[in-house]
């Protein structure tokens, strides 16, 4: 069955995560995504994660820098709908291959521009990645953790902000050329994508009081979010949650078989070493009882509670599988890999993946080769690069 995107061809200049990663939610319901690389490839090719990325699509390379490579670059993009690319402000145009050059021969091009700094940002011509963008949107700040000042974030923020932008705005700039017959330019960034998040009531952290750094940190000391995950028997662990809105039936020390304990309110007026001795009875609690009994138990009683599995575990969970969300997919430089499936349900036209990572320029002398360039014009601008693996579409 062809997928909802069938028949659109993108062509993927972009690096990193962003524009990639964004890109595969249109490849794997039907889109023809052609990875356009430098000779020798994405520099970004060396992250693990670039196998999941980049699946799905096939590539060529081709050195833009080189009158024969924009020359036939600009002849690939008239064959196109999408354009995606990720440098800073300016350079597609510097290259010569810019909105402006590619729509003149392809007025229905939508070229979709992901750079670090949208247009006009004070830092726009500067070099950027997704750790200075966390620095520069204010993001390390708005993390509470195991010391006053910023903190780097773990979870790459602007990159994954993006990722829901990009195809986003390539939609939406597509039914727009359903009515206007024209395509047009798309500007996002990783500074936007940062801003994706803040969708929350400012406040200055560093001007927080104790209370507000103890119910947020989640990191050193804990905050109350981390004092919610216990250890049953058998070293395995649960997390109750602290935000449920539910109304238990029961009290959770009832429920553990505790005695003479305090409330809620009484617990917070009573003295530091009485809480920690009140904790410390609950922890050993907990580590008397079975997991799945306990959660079953809590359940029953209005908790919102779930175990806590480790990231394999997970792949293996009933509902990761019923949702189609683990894959199994063959990569030509890993071998066997588990993945996470195609994150889109569309029931009339399921998307699918269609292939691994391909190699670099693996399919230069297809693609070229389907504009007239036979192999040895072709070498000129892709830098002679021979197939290095099989696969992709």
């Amino acid at each position: 069955m062809a997928g909802a995107l069938d028949g659109l061809r993108i062509l993927d200049l972009s690096w990193g995560i962003a524009g990639p990663l964004g890109v595969l939610m249109l490849a794997e319901h039907g889109a023809d995504v052609i990875k356009v690389e430098p000779p020798g490839g994405d520099p970004f090719r060396g992250y693990s994660g670039a196998h999941v990325w980049n699946r799905s699509r096939r590539s060529v390379t081709v050195d833009l820098k080189t009158d024969t490579g924009r020359a036939a670059f600009t002849a690939l993009a008239d064959t196109a709908d999408v354009v995606v690319e990720s440098f800073r402000p300016g350079v597609m145009d510097r290259l010569g291959v810019g909105y402006a050059t590619l729509a003149a021969s392809n007025p229905r091009l939508i070229v979709c521009s992901i750079p670090a700094y949208p247009p006009g940002h004070r830092w726009a011509d500067r070099p950027g990645y997704d750790a200075l963008v966390q620095a520069s949107s204010g993001q390390q700040w708005a993390q509470p953790g195991w010391r006053m000042g910023p903190i780097f974030l773990h979870m790459p923020m602007p990159s994954m902000g993006t990722t829901f932008l990009v195809p986003m705005g390539i939609t939406a700039a597509l039914i727009a050329r359903e009515k206007t017959g024209r395509g047009q330019q798309v500007t996002t960034s990783l500074f936007q994508g940062a801003l994706l998040y803040t969708t929350q009531i400012w406040q200055w952290i560093e001007h927080a009081d104790a209370a507000f750094h103890g119910l947020m940190a989640k990191t050193y000391p804990p905050g109350v979010h981390q004092q919610m995950i216990f250890e049953c028997a058998n070293g395995e662990w649960v997390h109750t949650s602290v935000m449920s809105g539910l109304t238990p039936k029961r009290s959770m020390d009832d429920i553990l078989g505790l005695d003479d304990m305090p409330d809620a309110y009484a617990f917070m007026s009573a003295s530091a070493e009485d809480r920690q001795r009140y904790t410390d009875m609950r922890r050993a609690a907990f580590r008397r009882r079975d997991r799945a009994e306990l959660i079953a138990e809590l359940q029953d009683n209005n908790y919102a509670v779930e175990a806590i599995i480790t990231a394999e575990e997970s792949f293996d969970h009933p509902q990761i599988i019923a949702n189609g969300m683990r894959a199994e997919v063959s990569d030509p430089v890993l071998g066997d890999t588990t993945q996470m499936g195609v994150p889109i349900n569309l029931l009339g036209t399921p998307g699918a993946i269609v292939g691994p990572q391909p190699g670099v320029g693996e399919h230069n002398d297809e693609i070229w080769g389907s504009l007239g360039y036979s192999g040895a014009d072709a070498a000129a601008f892709t830098g002679a690069a021979a197939p290095t693996t099989t696969g992709g579409k």
